[in-house]
């Protein structure tokens, strides 16, 4: 038996044999209690601050995570107003800072209202009534073009592809199929032109030539146009170049029509969307064309004038100090003149009238005033170039009368003539005559003709 033998270990060591227990973690300490709306939720107009003990608010505004802006970190949504209560701004809270410096208040569209002036009202109530869409001119311009086209020869111009339709930079690339479905539906509506569809137009191909890869798009030379007139029977083909400014809201657009087996040009036009039929009819206001213009300045470098002569009929009166008071009778009157300066808005002419007052009769007092008015006449259009609206010409009148041995005197008139569109005018002016004496009497003074036109 072996004895026992009592070794004595200071406690230090005796510790030391133990092995030592892992450290364990603090136990979890409770969650604050948070109220019921966030922590960083700011103070709300209507909501008192929390503070421990006392009671949470009942209305809760939840939060989302902004995920637009990331420098945001909380958003709160939005809460309905509470009744009687101003209505409760937006606080927003930098990510890198939780405190109260780092919230910042915002103003929402929710929050932010917006007042309407009536003269904002009437702009807007006034650009609903003019303001054209984007697709209306579009649509112009093809009726127009599907138009002129229709006048040309359909066997010598069909059947037709369309080849390519470029687009201002300003357009999205997608436009152009849009644009050649809508061109191609107007052409096969409007006109006897054929149209056939070109897939090898768009198509890309791709081939290697001295070890590099080459990609194209279409034909692009001839030899390629007239294998595909040969293969699908295309006698033409077109090109389309499409143009838009949105800050004048103005569309041009230019085709070209050429044939497949030699590239000659058959058939070419260019178009404004301010100067097509739809818009003179819903406007009436004509913008002359470079032709127009061209030819317009020739005749005036060539001297050759604008004639122009118009016919009146109609009653007027002459102040008369006799018995039987002011003389009214007939005229009848013609003018041969001359339209001249920008968009011919002036003119200026002679005048020959006749006042009749009837028959002569020499026991008759007064006698029938019957006499021959000649003058200058000038005429200013006051209204600007409409092809629906009436037009409002000022003139001057200024000449003699010339009745026989008496009567004889000058006279001035000033009025208003009224073109209705396009032959038909009516004009009235007041007429001075300076002061004579006929059948014994005073003759003159202030007077007045009202004519119905006739102009040419």
């Amino acid at each position: 038996m072996l004895p026992l033998i009592a070794i004595a270990l200071p406690t230090g060591a005796a510790r030391a044999q133990v092995p030592a227990k892992p450290p364990q973690a603090a136990p979890p300490q409770p969650a604050p209690q948070q109220p019921n709306y966030p922590a960083q939720q700011p103070y709300y107009p209507g909501y008192a601050p929390y503070t421990p003990g006392q009671q949470t608010p009942t209305q809760q505004v939840p939060q989302r995570l902004d995920t637009e802006t990331p420098k945001m970190r909380f958003r709160p949504a939005a809460d309905p107003a509470v009744p009687g209560t101003a209505k409760r701004p937006t606080m927003v809270e930098a990510a890198s800072s939780s405190s109260a410096p780092g919230r910042v208040q915002v103003e929402t569209p929710a929050t932010r209202q917006r007042v309407t002036s009536p003269s904002q009202v009437e702009q807007l109530v006034q650009r609903s009534q003019n303001s054209i869409d984007f697709f209306d001119l579009v649509d112009d311009i093809m009726d127009e073009m599907a138009h002129q086209l229709a006048r040309e020869d359909a066997n010598l111009v069909g059947p037709m592809a369309i080849k390519l339709v470029r687009l201002s930079s300003n357009l999205r690339p997608e436009f152009a199929r849009t644009l050649e479905n809508r061109l191609i539906a107007r052409l096969t509506n409007s006109t006897n032109v054929k149209i056939a569809i070109c897939p090898e137009c768009t198509s890309v191909r791709s081939r290697v030539e001295d070890g590099q890869w080459v990609l194209t798009l279409g034909a692009v030379n001839g030899d390629d146009l007239r294998r595909i007139g040969a293969k699908t029977g295309v006698k033409t083909f077109m090109e389309v170049d499409f143009t838009y400014s949105p800050t004048s809201n103005v569309v041009w657009m230019s085709a070209v029509v050429y044939r497949a087996s030699d590239g000659a040009v058959v058939w070419s036009d260019a178009y404004r969307s301010d100067a097509t039929a739809a818009v003179l009819l819903r406007t009436g206001q004509r913008i002359p064309s470079r032709a127009e213009r061209v030819e317009e300045l020739e005749r005036k470098v060539s001297q050759r004038p604008y004639y122009g002569f118009a016919m009146g009929f109609g009653i007027a009166q002459i102040g008369y100090a006799g018995q039987t008071g002011d003389i009214v009778g007939g005229t009848i009157s013609g003018r041969f003149h001359e339209k001249f300066g920008e968009n011919l808005t002036s003119l200026f002419g002679l005048t020959l009238s006749a006042f009749l007052t009837g028959a002569p009769n020499p026991n008759q007092q007064p006698q029938a005033l019957n006499s021959v008015l000649m003058g200058a006449y000038y005429s200013y259009d006051l209204s600007p170039p409409n092809l629906n609206r009436p037009e409002v010409w000022i003139y001057g009148e200024g000449g003699g009368m010339f009745t026989g041995n008496e009567g004889n005197t000058f006279y001035v008139e000033s009025g208003l003539d009224t073109h209705l569109k396009w032959r038909m005018s009516l004009q009235g002016g007041l007429m001075y005559m300076f002061h004579t004496r006929f059948s014994g009497q005073d003759l003159g003074g202030v007077g007045f003709r009202l004519r119905v036109g006739v102009n040419w």
